[in-house]
């Protein structure tokens, strides 16, 4: 199974307390997705990138179409099969690289936040 990607906190951080609020996809992936003992309901997994990517930036959206496209292939994977870790992990890849997106509008925007915070005439 892939790592989880850089900068995202492991999944009994303290952090996850206010930022799984902000971040769902992030929590489902350290807490579920990178759980090798949760069930990988793929009809719910599916359901719920669906409902996720109705609300996502359209710059987001392909990333949420290739994660389903995985997760519908995992599903028709054999899980005993050697391919079955494979397709997970191809599965994991966008995902990976939403929350990639993610952590970078976060990390811009609260860079924004004090640097007009720190502005003189503020």
């Amino acid at each position: 199974m892939k790592d989880l990607p850089f900068g995202l906190p492991p999944a009994h951080s303290r952090k996850w307390h206010n930022r799984r609020w902000w971040d769902q996809l992030g929590y489902l992936r350290v807490r579920s997705l990178a759980n090798p003992k949760w069930p990988r309901d793929m009809p719910w997994l599916i359901r719920w990138l669906r409902r996720e990517r109705s609300i996502a930036l359209p710059a987001d959206q392909d990333l949420y179409d290739e994660a389903i496209a995985a997760a519908q292939n995992y599903a028709r994977t054999p899980q005993r099969s050697p391919e079955a870790e494979r397709a997970w992990d191809r599965l994991l890849e966008p995902v990976d690289e939403l929350l990639t997106r993610r952590q970078s509008r976060h990390l811009a925007a609260t860079d924004k936040a004090r640097t007009e915070r720190n502005a003189p005439g503020s």
